[in-house]
């Protein structure tokens, strides 16, 4: 269609600069994103993905052999309480414990305790012999900012001195300001010193886990100071050497690598829950001391801490160190040391590559161009949305690869592109199609006009063949409601009638293909796919009749003639297209199918019924529908009878009479399939009993009365 010279107005080039369009659609998806990310709010929606990653579980390991962690809980000091030991405990018992488990072969035993207070002081020499008598242990110490270097020069002295042979300008972070240490006497025995301090990311969670911080004296240089969990291993394998790798990678004494980030703070690969590594109680531990003494076995065998890590750290009322994580809320501090030294142990730290900022730009790249290459908006939203699953899968597959890729910020700058690309389509290349709706919109149904402005280029002549269920409805008594009518009202009546009586139609995804004086025809399944439309056709059926029930209840309150509609119903295949001349044409459905549809619309006639449909629309329907079987009707044109069914209701809202009644015609025709011509006699005067006025039971009545009856209707007029 041509638009008048009259209508002449600006017009598009819509071609020349689509590619610099898209180009900078896509800058600004990436600047979009990049903006956010200065902001934090990407980093804090990448902790949600990786909240979101751990939740999920795939490729998540098991915690390793190796550790064992000795719980100093309630129940463990309850018993020494009980025993006149109460809370703290003379450091004599942690001696004894270091004693035992050196004995039962522990690589190393790691106290998540910091011992930093005088107690008793013959006890706190016997816990310092037992420290210096023996290789593998490590104690915990802590930064603290209030003040520089530790509590005295002496002590200043001693940590700088106990500095890691690394150097200490790999590390990009300040150094610490000061420390507090256990008691001299302790951090001169102990093999190791490992700092406690465990840092939450912005949001409070803790998924991170500095492996190394750097701190010197006031006036001193800055070197190197390990975590609990490195100083743990470094006690394990005393003869084993910590160095720098190539690219960040740092080689562990046990003869593993792992990456380490510029500031060494590595993502942790949780292994679960609160206890999920092998644990053991303190108590226990005691009590297998005693044993020994009186020579009697040992509650934990020294099996159990042969070759093992033994942990050693507090969870009771009043002392808990709890730290809330992707799987935990309140997961012990000395798990979370046990984690990271469990993820040393088997180099499986989670890896986040330096990738982000290219992604967001590849993301941003790929979201434009696939909006702007692909037809409509349909295709490229399902496009995209495949793109989305597949990134997600192949994040997750990542993920297993123990890769952290960044999520965030890649699909805030691909979501901005998009959207902004969406936009620009809609707003200006948009405005052709709405030229071409101003232009067709007198002419063409809406959901034909909409498959058109999908497809412009469909725009032609033709049709397919197509299964489909066709719906025709019918007006009884309309004439006469014509004759008593003026005829502003019988058009203001018509209007409402259609529009109300379509409203099921449209509900159940039919289209409404023409409205034939009184009469509506309707298609289910075309354009647009339907699944099971012979059972959204009867629905609507069902559903329209409760319309028109209403209607003729309205209008004998008026005192107006009473109104009835007749609806008939055929699924099977037709040709269903743009049909007419190549200057007017309309999209509808031609063929057997439409012709059977109108014919049993025209049949409810002979039957008193109100609406009939054939056996392969009936097939759809299941369990939804109340119905009944009419039985073989040939109508006119056709030579072979059809099985045809006449809907009662809806399943969920049929009257107890209606299933009455259904239930007696099935029994009915059941015995009149197995010849027993009686029994079905019989069924269906209890039928006309349920139903007095029904004219379908009566033909059946007055057929069984003829010898030659074979339950074949045929009908000898539309």
């Amino acid at each position: 269609m041509q638009p008048d010279a009259g209508e002449a107005g600006p017009r598009y080039n819509l071609r020349m600069p689509r590619l610099g369009i898209a180009a900078l659609l896509a800058l600004s998806g990436f600047l979009i994103a990049l903006a956010l990310r200065a902001f934090g709010t990407t980093d804090r929606l990448e902790l949600l993905t990786l909240d979101a990653r751990h939740t999920l579980g795939l490729g998540r390991a098991a915690p390793g052999p190796e550790i064992v962690v000795a719980w100093i809980d309630q129940e463990s000091m309850d018993y020494m309480d009980q025993n006149d030991v109460p809370f703290p405990w003379p450091r004599e018992v942690y001696g004894q414990v270091l004693d035992h488990l050196r004995a039962a072969g522990a690589k190393a035993v790691v106290f998540d305790v910091l011992f930093d207070q005088r107690g008793n002081a013959e006890d706190d020499r016997s816990f310092a012999t037992a420290l210096a008598q023996g290789p593998g242990d490590a104690l915990a110490m802590k930064f603290v900012s209030y003040r520089h270097g530790g509590r005295d020069a002496a002590e200043t002295a001693a940590l700088a001195a106990r500095g890691l042979s690394l150097a200490a300008g790999r590390l990009q972070r300040p150094r610490e300001a000061g420390a507090v240490l256990p008691l001299p006497e302790f951090a001169v025995g102990a093999d190791r010193l490992g700092f406690v301090n465990i840092r939450a990311d912005g949001d409070g969670t803790y998924r991170r886990y500095d492996l190394l911080r750097s701190w010197g004296p006031p006036d001193g240089e800055s070197k190197l100071q390990p975590s609990l969990a490195l100083a743990a291993l470094l006690a394990a394998y005393p003869d084993g050497q910590l160095a720098w790798g190539p690219e960040g990678a740092l080689q562990l004494p046990n003869g593993r690598t792992v990456h380490c980030p510029d500031d060494a703070r590595v993502l942790l690969n949780l292994r679960g829950k609160a206890f999920t590594f092998a644990p053991v109680k303190f108590v226990n531990i005691l009590e297998s001391i005693n044993r020994e003494a009186e020579g009697q076995p040992p509650l934990y065998p020294a099996a159990r801490f042969r070759d093992k890590i033994v942990l050693v750290g507090i969870h009771a009322e009043g002392l808990e160190d709890a730290h809330p994580t992707p799987l935990d809320a309140q997961l012990p501090g000395v798990e979370l040391h046990a984690t990271a030294l469990d993820n040393l142990l088997h180099a499986d730290p989670l890896r986040v590559p330096a990738i982000e900022l290219p992604l967001m730009a590849a993301v941003a790249t790929l979201a434009t161009a696939t909006v702007f290459a692909l037809p409509g908006v349909v295709m490229p939203a399902l496009v995209l949305l495949g793109l989305l699953l597949a990134g997600l899968i192949g994040t997750l597959w990542a993920w297993t690869a123990l890769l952290a890729v960044p999520i965030a910020a890649p699909a805030v700058a691909g979501g901005a592109a998009a959207g902004a690309s969406f936009l620009w389509r809609l707003v200006v290349e948009g405005k052709q199609k709405r030229e071409m709706h101003r232009a067709f919109r007198s002419y063409l149904a809406p959901e034909v006009l909409a498959e058109v402005l999908r497809n412009p280029g469909d725009l032609h002549l033709g049709g397919t063949t197509r299964d489909v269920t066709l719906f025709f409805t019918d007006l009884q008594g309309f004439t006469n409601l014509a004759e008593k009518s003026e005829p502003q009202q019988l058009v203001g009546f018509l209007n409402d009638y259609f529009t109300r009586m379509c409203e099921p139609v449209l509900a159940q995804r039919g289209i409404i293909d023409k409205f034939i004086g009184d009469a509506i025809m309707a298609i289910f399944g075309a354009p647009a796919e339907t699944p099971a439309h012979g059972r959204a056709a009867v629905v609507a059926a069902v559903q329209a009749l409760a319309v028109s029930e209403r209607i003729a209840a309205e209008l004998q309150q008026r005192g107006l003639p009473p109104i009835a509609t007749r609806i008939g119903i055929h699924r099977g295949q037709a040709v269903v297209g743009n049909m007419g001349s190549a200057s007017r044409f309309d999209y509808t459905a031609i063929g057997d199918t439409v012709n059977l549809a109108a014919r049993l619309e025209g049949a409810n006639k002979a039957f008193g019924t109100r609406c009939l449909c054939s056996e392969t629309a009936w097939a759809d329907v299941g369990d939804l529908v109340v119905g009944r079987e009419v039985g073989r009707v040939t109508v006119v044109g056709r030579s072979e009878p059809i099985r045809v069914f006449e809907p009662l209701a809806l399943r969920a809202s049929a009257k107890s009479t209606e299933l009455a009644l259904a239930e007696r015609w099935q029994q009915a025709m059941a015995a009149w399939t197995a010849g027993d011509r009686a029994a079905s006699r019989e069924l269906f005067t209890a039928c006309q009993l349920l139903r007095p006025d029904d004219k379908l039971c009566k033909r059946w009545r007055e057929g069984l009365e003829e010898p030659a009856f074979t339950g074949v209707f045929s009908l000898d007029s539309k």
